[in-house]
């Protein structure tokens, strides 16, 4: 998947974004939920001591100049200084009905420029939904967990996950 960061859409998490690549935050993480036709979501290291240095460190939300429209990539948020490492890829156009994702702060930084058609559309999606698996688990990623743990956590339990193998600058 080749991404093109836009910092004139969104400076603050342009930068944060970038520095989370030169870190290596990204390399084997996870798409630990994909939700066909509305998001796929990375952003949990696979290394825990890489969690530990960025999950807690928020930075604001710039204002929106773009829309939430497929192919966009927004940083979760839920307020002040909430954005954190967490992405995801708009699988539809989730500016407006039903999703809202304009409304709720979510503020586009970059967009899918190559793979959008083969290979996101091809992310394991299995894992999205809260359903009873074999075993009494449910069928999402236990985000707190997958932070804690990293990659032992999600490879024993969730084998099947994308992963990010590599992540650079260009």
């Amino acid at each position: 998947i080749e991404i093109e960061v836009r910092p004139d859409w969104a400076p603050l998490a342009s930068n944060r974004f970038k520095e989370l690549v030169q870190s290596g935050f990204y390399i084997d993480s996870r798409f630990f939920r994909v939700l066909p036709g509305y998001v796929a979501q990375f952003g949990i290291s696979a290394d825990p001591q890489l969690n530990k240095e960025w999950m807690f460190c928020g930075v604001d939300v710039d204002p929106r100049k773009e829309h939430n429209k497929r192919g966009t990539l927004s940083f979760a948020s839920s307020g002040k200084n909430s954005r954190t490492t967490q992405v995801f890829i708009n699988l539809g156009n989730n500016d407006g009905v039903p999703n809202f994702l304009d409304g709720q702060n979510f503020v586009p930084f970059a967009r899918v420029v190559r793979g959008m058609d083969d290979t996101v559309k091809q992310l394991n999606s299995e894992y999205g939904r809260k359903e009873k698996m074999s075993g009494g688990l449910t069928g999402s990623v236990n985000q707190g967990k997958a932070a804690y743990y990293g990659a032992k956590y999600l490879d024993a339990v969730f084998p099947k996950l994308s992963i990010i193998k590599d992540a650079k600058i260009i």
